[in-house]
């Protein structure tokens, strides 16, 4: 893949002493962006959600309009998908911050039952009061915004989960993917015998956790050579295709970027052949993926080797490469109202903006 001979001009901005760990795309104001932020590189001290608006009648074209503070790193938000100016944090001690954009200083809400550090959470699309978490404790969490605690709890994996995501196609499907080297997909309306297992509130009695089990539509052993291998390589990513079902793609810590199709779940034994095509790869991990809202066969993903890039699977063809970041690119995303533009945010302290 060659690297573009010129940069088109992108918009540029930065939050001195706060790198980036996500960015969110509003889904209701065209101009607006948050940013998931952490002091120290996540390690030590506190967290910010920044909100910006894109805004071409100021110099610079970015307009900050609000920032929030959190007492330890913010690794993930999501807008509330009911109500316009609400968003969520996912932090580095377990908890969950809740904030009105319209209102100044402490959340409006608060949960707290995770273990460890949350590196995702999202707001379901179609079910718009429920949202689901991700953690290094290994469950994945799903809640509802009127309740104080959460209804479903997942083991999911066999160490850390980087992210968990809802199907744009189906309220109830989950899919996530972690440090075990598996992509797992869960249905949340079928009980079943099989691991991992699932923990289910009563919603009359939300403090008494009853033991049930959630079936595992489908487990993808992505990151083995064989179904042997001791050192799985770790999926750092995955999300759905938003015009196919069956369709998904994951980003991994060797820097591959692959799709994947559920219609060869019948081969998921053998992980050369269940359905994965390599559309791509980065020098170093590659820390996030996502397919393009408005086109089927586009994606996009950012990598610790400071680039950004766009990928065409039909045909399969290299796109575009952003390489200005001077530090790991953990976030990236397609704006949801203007086709073409992209947001990329790094380590770097900085956030830009460009089209491909």
């Amino acid at each position: 893949m060659q690297r573009s001979p010129q940069s088109p001009p992108f918009l540029r901005y930065k939050t001195p002493n706060f790198s980036h760990n996500n960015l969110s795309f509003s889904p209701y104001f065209e101009q607006r962006l948050a940013l998931a932020s952490g002091s120290n590189f996540g390690l030590v001290g506190n967290g910010r959600i920044h909100i910006i608006n894109l805004d071409p009648n100021i110099h610079g074209g970015i307009r900050p309009i609000k920032y929030f503070e959190t007492r330890d790193c913010v690794f993930d938000i999501a807008w509330n998908e009911s109500h316009e100016n609400q968003i969520a944090a996912g932090c580095g001690n377990g908890a969950i911050k809740l904030f009105d954009v319209t209102l100044e200083g402490l959340p409006i809400k608060s949960w707290h039952e995770h273990l460890a550090e949350i590196m995702s959470i999202e707001w379901n699309n179609l079910q718009k009061d429920t949202f689901v978490t991700s953690s290094w404790d290994s469950t994945i969490k799903v809640w509802n915004a009127s309740r104080t605690t959460s209804f479903t709890t997942i083991k999911a994996h066999r160490g850390q989960i980087y992210n968990a995501t809802f199907s744009p196609h189906s309220p109830f499907l989950i899919l996530s993917c972690g440090s075990d080297g598996y992509i797992n997909l869960f249905d949340l309306r079928s009980p079943s015998s099989s691991s991992p297992s699932i923990q289910t509130s009563n919603v009359n009695t939300p403090n008494q956790n009853t033991q049930t089990t959630s079936r595992t539509v489908l487990s993808i052993p992505a990151g083995l050579q064989s179904i042997h291998t001791q050192n799985p390589i770790e999926i750092l990513y995955c999300d759905w295709n938003k015009y196919d079902q069956n369709i998904i793609a994951s980003s991994s810590k060797n820097g591959e970027i692959k799709m994947w199709d559920f219609r060869y779940q019948k081969h998921i034994q053998n992980p050369n052949t269940n359905g994965s095509r390599v559309i791509g790869k980065h020098n170093l991990a590659s820390r996030k993926v996502y397919w393009n809202p408005h086109k089927k066969d586009s994606l996009l993903s950012s990598s610790y080797d400071m680039t950004v890039r766009t990928w065409n699977t039909n045909p399969q063809v290299p796109g575009y490469i952003h390489s200005a970041h001077t530090e790991f690119v953990m976030a990236v995303g397609w704006s949801l109202y203007d086709p073409g533009l992209i947001a990329s945010a790094a380590w770097d302290e900085e956030v830009h903006l460009y089209r491909t």
